[in-house]
């Protein structure tokens, strides 16, 4: 990871190169498909975040019955979901977490506090 960059989606790339230069050596001529599954910390707006993933041949496999038409190897349902590097908003990852709210924090939209039935997500905080 970037020790200064510039904004949160140039560490989000920069960082991913390194999370796909980590992928094990052995698995890499098995792997037919990546993922960036993009989502947040317990539904926090505030804390968004991309798992890099993959899927492998072996996996298709161990998933895919007789008659599947594919469904195995294109459905996200039964890929490999566990155990990849997180980057963003999350502790896996503090010059994300830092970059992400100093440039939220100087866009004038973040906010402070729980979420609660009445609070809105956007709310601004100056």
């Amino acid at each position: 990871m970037t020790e200064r960059p510039e904004t949160f989606l140039a560490h989000l790339r920069s960082a991913a190169v390194g999370v796909l230069e980590r992928f094990p050596a052995e698995l890499r001529p098995e792997i037919y498909a990546l993922s960036f599954r993009v989502w947040r910390v317990d539904d926090d707006d505030r804390r968004p975040y991309v798992a890099v993933g993959y899927n492998t041949q072996t996996q298709y496999e161990r998933e895919r019955d007789p008659d599947d038409d594919g469904e195995a190897r294109w459905n996200y349902a039964y890929w490999l979901l566990e155990g990849f590097e997180t980057l963003g908003n999350v502790p896996e990852d503090p010059v994300g977490s830092r970059v992400y709210e100093e440039e939220v924090r100087s866009l004038g939209v973040w906010y402070d506090g729980e979420l609660g039935v009445e609070e809105h997500p956007c709310q601004i905080v100056r």
